[in-house]
């Protein structure tokens, strides 16, 4: 005469699908790094009019504003198929930036350590995810076998 309140119906109710781990950790890096370029845009800027850096000004501030556009563009194609290729192009500018400061390229090894662990990360995150639902969704079908089993000793209808 126990009162079991269902806790399947409640458990199977439609979940909103969880975005990507490592599609978010992927977005993450290269918009931090477009914020990173466009700094070291003013870098490169402040070289030229400081006379520590022979370039035209105009380059540095044109190609820097377009790889830091190039770099938050980036983030948001990481959604499609070749999204993470042109991501590991994206780590290329930051790593030669050396030629203009070395601290720059510092900046770009740290970004490509990070580069590297949002995909692995990310990645064992989205398995796990995978894992998790794999099982709830097991241990639902079988929850909803025994409440369709009769209890013993009871007549079917």
């Amino acid at each position: 005469m126990t009162d079991q309140t269902s806790e399947p119906a409640v458990a199977s109710a439609p979940r909103k699908p969880l975005r990507s781990a490592q599609l978010t950790f992927r977005q993450t890096v290269l918009l931090c790094e477009a914020f990173t370029m466009f700094f070291a845009t003013l870098l490169g800027f402040g070289l030229v009019q400081g006379g520590s850096l022979d370039a035209p000004a105009g380059l540095i501030i044109g190609g820097g504003l377009a790889l830091t556009v190039l770099m938050g563009w980036s983030a948001g194609a990481q959604s499609k198929s070749w999204g993470v290729w042109l991501g590991w192009g994206m780590q290329v500018p930051l790593l030669a930036a050396g030629v203009v400061d070395t601290a720059i390229t510092i900046m770009g090894a740290v970004f490509l350590v990070l580069w590297i662990a949002a995909l692995r990360i990310g990645g064992r995150i989205d398995r796990e995810r995978a894992e998790r639902d794999v099982a709830f969704e097991e241990r639902l079908a079988a929850q909803e076998r025994e409440a369709a089993q009769p209890e013993v000793g009871e007549s079917p209808a």
